[in-house]
């Protein structure tokens, strides 16, 4: 995980070259091996190096090659595979990531990053051509933000990076903060500051002088792949398969690799695997290391009695890291960064895991967040048991169903047999010309409210002055099938992706990469073809990946279904701070007067918390985080 940044003017004006090295020293922490930069007559870009391959330690960027100049933080998996079908292009005997990219370019122009598989956010300067070119990976493991003007363009991977540039200024995006607020997280280019946007997952840019500037989706799942097979057997060699592709990815470094282990299935399918293929293949690192949180009180948060079976199974390194010895809110770790007020509970957890990780070497560090995404989200497929006439398996399902979720049997009915059902008689895109009116004439009708409403902690300002855009989320027509429509909507889920935006500037600060076998673009098409009674079946999910790791990971990790949460933790944090004398935090942040909310039901509201008086609302974490934002930067 490297970083890049660059100025474009447009008009010849002077000034691009400090403007880059501007933007690169706001985030200097992600050039701990070298910040090297090139400048033309228009154009400055700069590289800021994080070596994790070999290939990376040989990598000189930015690459300038026949009027090309290429920055870029990638890692790219399909490298044999893509350098066969660029061998005429390349000017390297012995490609780096960056080299395959630009031979990518130079074959398939701004089709290239289609044929791309891995982590990258790149740019490409065209001096002949006076036009820039940018893409992210799929799932946006990689960022890329960027400013238009009239006569000048800004790209960086931070927004810091380009506040640090000349003339631009700090102007918080209250339609932004609005919908924060509200626990929105749509539109997913938008960031929280005024005329600075994101480059979406998926999605690239080219931008020309005049201030042209277009974005377009170059990747999307396949709404007519399906695979099917006679034997149950075969969908979960071929999820074992591409799985370890993978991990496999992943594990390519020349330093140590790191885990964040819990008892989980996600994280430890991918110990599992990545033990196994240095077992069979002798795939991995010097030392895979996994972290886990260690509770003395707190108990009930311990997973290490499940996480230890795989780490003795594989003689991997295991670091307890003390959870209940760190402060969650507030100075110095628990504090969100100058790029966005969204943090989780627990980023001063993981940054004194990461500490810890660093000091051993560690320059990669393994995740498995995508999981629940991809495998996880309790998504039905009854109706397709119903719809084959398959009675008796539907019934031996709605019992481990009802069994296991505690659910009754008329809401699993009205659930996974009557809405689908619904949403197959009616889609989404039928009549489209009739559904409004309905739709309108139910609203009016309800007792309740159509949507959620504003906490009462929204300042009246933004309540009044701030209109938020209907955001609809883009389902190919194709995707009929309920479970099939529910997987794609919550493979691309927004509060997913923002969660991955700050995990990845977070790994970043300590110089290590954030990497995901679960983001992997190759299995996302794959888990996307099968049925989903694939991935969910007898009542749990990710059953898919659960037996795929049968013989590789111990079974009482594989089939724990205890889902175990470190709230507790995060909650008595909250409790403590009143009495917590060397935080103060409750007032300095909880009671910080400013245009976006008012403090006195944010007050109410939290000492109703501690007096169990009102029920968790996520959005209270999210107006502290802003008090904690604002304070902090000074904005």
């Amino acid at each position: 995980m490297s970083g890049l940044c660059g100025c474009i003017h447009w008009t010849n004006r002077p000034g691009h070259a400090q403007a880059a090295a501007r933007m690169a020293d706001a985030a200097a922490y992600r050039g701990p091996d070298g910040i090297e930069a090139w400048s033309g007559a228009r154009a400055s870009l700069t590289h800021l190096a994080l070596n994790v391959t070999a290939a990376d330690e040989r990598e000189s960027q930015p690459l300038v090659e026949d009027g090309l100049v290429l920055v870029a933080d990638a890692r790219i998996d399909n490298r044999s595979t893509l350098q066969s079908n660029v061998r005429r292009q390349l000017r390297a005997a012995s490609p780096t990531d960056a080299d395959l990219i630009l031979a990518a370019y130079r074959r398939w122009g701004t089709d290239c990053p289609a044929h791309l598989i891995g982590d990258f956010a790149f740019a490409i300067w065209d001096q002949t051509e006076q036009q820039l070119f940018a893409a992210r990976d799929p799932m946006g493991m990689r960022p890329f933000h960027y400013r238009v003007e009239n006569d000048r363009l800004l790209f960086g991977s931070d927004v810091k990076q380009l506040l640090a540039a000349p003339e631009v200024p700090a102007r918080i995006s209250e339609p932004m903060v609005a919908a924060y607020l509200q626990n929105r997280f749509e539109p997913l280019d938008w960031t929280f500051y005024e005329d600075i946007f994101q480059l979406k997952p998926a999605h690239a840019l080219l931008a020309q002088s005049g201030g042209s500037c277009q974005t377009w989706r170059y990747w999307d799942v396949d709404p007519d792949k399906r695979i099917r097979y006679d034997d149950e057997r075969d969908y979960v060699q071929h999820f074992r398969e591409v799985f370890a592709k993978a991990v496999r990815a992943r594990l390519r470094s020349s330093q140590p690799v790191g885990l964040f282990l819990s008892g989980g299935v996600d994280s430890g399918s991918i110990a599992s695997m990545a033990g196994h293929l240095k077992e069979t293949e002798g795939i991995g690192c010097p030392a895979l290391r996994t972290y886990s949180w260690a509770f003395k009180t707190l108990t009930q948060c311990d997973e290490r009695g499940v996480s230890s079976r795989i780490t003795d199974r594989y003689d991997f390194p295991s670091t307890p890291i003390d959870a209940e010895s760190v402060r969650l809110i507030g100075p110095p770790h628990g504090v969100p960064d100058r790029d966005s007020p969204f943090m989780s509970h627990y980023q001063a957890l993981l940054a004194k895991g990461l500490r810890g990780a660093r000091e051993r070497g560690v320059r990669c560090m393994l995740s498995g967040q995508n999981g629940d995404l991809l495998v996880g989200s309790w998504i039905f497929d009854n109706i397709t048991l119903l719809r084959k006439g398959k009675v008796k398996t539907l019934w031996e399902e709605l019992q481990a169903q009802h069994e296991t979720l505690g659910l009754s049997f008329r809401d699993l009915i009205w659930r996974t047999l009557y809405r689908p059902i619904r949403a197959h008689i009616w889609p989404e895109d039928t009549l489209p010309r009739l559904r409004e009116p309905l739709r309108r004439l139910w609203r009016t009708m309800r007792p309740a409210p159509s949507s959620t409403p504003p906490p009462p902690w929204m300042s009246e300002h933004l309540r009044n002055s701030v209109d938020l855009p209907s955001v609809h989320k883009k389902v190919p027509s194709e995707l009929r099938r309920f479970a099939r429509r529910r997987r794609y909507e919550t493979v691309r889920s927004s509060l997913q992706r923002r969660i991955g935006d700050w995990s990845e500037r977070l790994f970043a600060r300590h110089h290590i990469t954030y990497a995901d076998p679960w983001a992997d673009r190759r299995l996302i098409e794959y888990v996307m073809a099968v049925p989903q009674h694939q991935v969910f079946q007898r009542g749990q999910n990710k059953s898919i990946a659960r037996r795929a790791m049968r013989g590789l990971m111990p079974n009482q990790a594989r089939t724990n279904l205890r889902r175990v949460s470190t709230t507790p933790l995060y909650e008595r944090a909250l409790k403590n701070a009143p009495e917590d004398e060397t935080s103060g935090w409750s007032c300095a942040y909880l009671r910080q007067e400013n245009s976006f909310l008012d403090v006195n039901p944010l007050v109410a509201h939290y000492e109703d918390r501690i007096e169990g008086e009102s029920e968790e609302d996520f959005r209270f974490w999210l107006a502290l985080c802003l008090n904690m934002w604002l304070h902090h930067h000074s904005l």
